[in-house]
């Protein structure tokens, strides 16, 4: 029993640091990193919403 919950432990850890590796750092004065992370994240939220929006919002074709 001890050895599953070790195994599940380091398994649950090991998925927490592989998912904020992406993330960029910038340090406290450094405008120009702060401004394009800002930049790329709401461009990566407009392209999300634009194609949730597409998806709504679908015309029937006209049948002749």
């Amino acid at each position: 029993m001890k050895k599953i919950l070790l195994i599940s432990t380091i398994l649950i850890f090991s998925f927490n640091t592989s998912i904020f590796a992406e993330e960029t750092k910038c340090s406290t004065f450094n405008v120009g990193c702060k401004i394009g992370k800002f930049v790329s994240e709401t461009k990566e939220y407009q392209k999300e919403k634009f194609s949730e929006g597409k998806e709504k919002i679908k015309i029937p074709k006209i049948k002749k």
